[in-house]
């Protein structure tokens, strides 16, 4: 008893300060890792959302995003132009935590409604348990849930023209604290992944013009850093595959494979303690404001987003 109990009062120590013992969770301690936006190194490998260690989206990028932007108008359920009575659909993707975070940020546009198109809709098919491994299978939930809102009366598939992606490619949960796979092998096969998934969604919704990507946020709590913090890597292989012309990931013309991808905000931040957490996985309503916060600020200063989600001047 004498050697057991000042280990559990240094980790009650620990605890109460908002920390991780060293054995909690799984041994690993975030601080050692840097937000992916600092373009520091990591093995070898570039940080940072777009080449060069820059958080920028580069200019020739940009301007194609904004060209495929300004075509984006309201449209009837035949995909013709409406203005009067079609729909400009946003569509969201993905797990429990990208519900949470994308049903407060809706909450948030529907009382900017005034700012806004007045056609714009963005309709929520994010599933819990639904993460990308669950996104490649074709008869998946979030594909189900998305199919009866496009085709419900009045809607249509080919009325969706954008698509908000947020995922993470780790199971439910990580009971045992299973270490992370291979790094960088379990990213170059997200990426491929992410890019069979995204060329489904182009196919499906053949007016799909724009997409915006956002992984997970810190998932320290479940054992499932420094994964998930690497899983930026392979959302920025697969924009960069983009940028450099890969067919394979090819956004116009008769050779479209996938819509225009760019970065949303970058929510990842090793700060983040359990009350941040309703239950040390799911956003409590701080993390929530904190999401809505950095979308918002990001929405209204893209100037691709502002060709389709705002009023014109």
């Amino acid at each position: 008893m004498r050697t057991i109990l000042p280990l559990l009062l240094a980790a009650l120590t620990v605890l109460a300060a908002g920390g991780a013992a060293a054995g909690e969770p799984g041994g690993f301690d975030p601080s050692t890792l840097k937000p992916f936006t600092t373009g520091a190194a990591y093995e070898g490998r570039e940080t940072g959302l777009y080449p060069g260690g820059k958080n920028e989206i580069p200019e020739a990028h940009r301007k194609a995003g904004e060209a495929l932007a300004a075509a984006i108008q309201p449209l009837d359920t035949t995909g013709k132009p409406d203005a009067a009575n079609g729909r400009i659909l946003a569509i969201v993707a993905g797990h429990s935590n990208c519900k949470q975070y994308f049903t407060a940020l809706g909450r948030h546009l529907e009382s900017k409604q005034a700012e806004l198109h007045p056609r714009f809709e963005l309709l929520n098919g994010a599933v819990s348990g639904n993460q990308l491994p669950q996104l490649m299978n074709e008869q998946g939930r979030v594909w189900t849930l998305l199919s009866n809102q496009t085709k419900r009366p009045g809607y249509s598939p080919l009325q969706v023209q954008v698509l908000f992606l947020h995922t993470t490619y780790h199971g439910a949960n990580n009971k045992g604290n299973q270490p992370a796979g291979p790094f960088p092998d379990q990213m170059q096969k997200m990426q491929s992944d992410l890019a069979t998934v995204l060329g489904r969604c182009a196919a499906t919704y053949p007016n799909l013009k724009l997409c915006y990507l956002t992984c997970d946020g810190f998932r320290h709590f479940t054992g499932q850093e420094p994964h998930v913090w690497r899983e930026a890597f392979a959302f920025k292989w697969l924009i960069e595959s983009q940028l450099k012309g890969d067919p394979a990931a090819a956004y116009a013309g008769a050779e479209r494979k996938l819509p225009w991808l760019q970065w949303g905000p970058y929510i990842w931040d090793n700060t983040w303690d359990r009350s941040y957490f309703a239950d040390g996985v799911h956003p409590a309503p701080k993390a929530l404001a904190i999401f809505v916060e950095k979308y918002w600020a990001f929405l209204n200063a893209d100037p691709v987003t502002k060709a389709w989600l705002f009023k014109k001047p």
